[in-house]
């Protein structure tokens, strides 16, 4: 198979230039927060990289080793990765995954929405499913995005006006994700307290960086009834985690918090990426504020040995 990007070579985390590597992300028009170097480093387990000439174009590899076994995981908390370059048309990326050491037996991976893999591609032998996120584009005035929202969140946000909810940004990284570890453990029992710590260190440092929110919903009397932390940076506001409690569900506190974070970066030409989930609820909780659907690939290749393979 001919290669169109030939110069595309693999590293270890010790051999990449933090600075270089950021700055294309940064200048990506779809660099993602997840794929700069701190929060890679805080919230991976371990992770290398794939690199197209003088960081023309980069593709971080979280890994993890089992049993003996290299592997490339989706670490919690980072919703997609891939392929992150110059342009930001969709672009195919074969070249870069012809490159993954074969030392990396098993892949289970997000890209992100600008990157493609041709099913023509056979030499792979990969897995590929479409997953679902929501996009809601923030160039326009508050007025004109409620206007797109449905009957049932004006229905849900009215009610909790009614309720005397109110919302405040005067809380703490930790205490939002200890409220989502404790109020969502039964839908997430595979996230350890370990990644918790790190996910707390990791927001608390992109608190400190003004590159994350904490938003908290408001009861008359002063308790929490819901709660949200999202992660920002030039061209994304993105949806990191955030819940209700059970009467923050039947006043529409988490209606009413999704709201005001909109409301507050209306017109700033970002876009409110919701992450949204395959769980059907949630895409459609995230479906009811106007957004657009997008689509983006995940990936799985399995060449680990008999018995092994059948456990994945």
């Amino acid at each position: 198979m001919s290669n169109p990007h030939p110069d595309i070579r693999f590293a270890w985390r010790n051999e990449i230039d933090p600075q270089r590597w950021d700055h294309r992300i940064e200048t990506s028009p779809h660099g993602l927060i997840y794929a700069k170097t701190g929060w890679l480093d805080m919230m991976a387990e371990n992770w290398s990289a794939l690199i197209e000439g003088d960081y023309e174009r980069v593709m971080p590899l979280p890994w993890k080793r089992k049993y003996g076994f290299y592997y490339l995981y989706q670490p919690y908390f980072i919703k997609s990765l891939g392929v992150f370059g110059p342009t930001d048309q969709p672009f195919e990326i074969s070249a870069f995954l012809h490159k993954i050491p074969d030392r990396y037996i098993y892949w289970d991976i997000d890209l992100n929405e600008c990157n493609f893999v041709s099913h023509a591609d056979r030499e792979l032998k990969l897995c590929q499913y479409g997953r679902t996120n929501y996009f809601l584009p923030l160039g326009k005035n508050y007025e004109t995005l409620a206007r797109q929202y449905k009957r049932l969140a004006a229905r849900m946000m009215r009610k909790a006006t009614e309720s005397q909810l109110v919302v405040s940004r005067e809380a703490d990284p930790s205490q939002i994700i200890s409220l989502y570890r404790k109020g969502y453990a039964a839908r997430h029992p595979r996230i350890t307290g370990a990644v918790y710590e790190k996910l707390i260190r990791a927001s608390e440092a992109a608190m400190a960086n003004n590159e994350a929110e904490a938003w908290v919903t408001l009861t008359s009397d002063g308790r929490i009834a819901a709660y949200y932390l999202v992660l920002k940076d030039e061209r994304f506001i993105y949806s990191l985690l955030g819940g209700s409690t059970e009467e923050g569900k039947t006043l529409g506190a988490f209606y009413f918090l999704t709201d005001a974070i909109i409301r507050r970066h209306a017109g700033s030409g970002r876009v409110f990426r919701f992450e949204g989930s395959d769980i059907p609820g949630v895409s459609f909780f995230d479906a009811l504020f106007g957004p657009e659907k997008m689509s983006y690939p995940h990936l799985v290749m399995n060449h680990l040995p008999f018995p092994f393979r059948l456990f994945k």
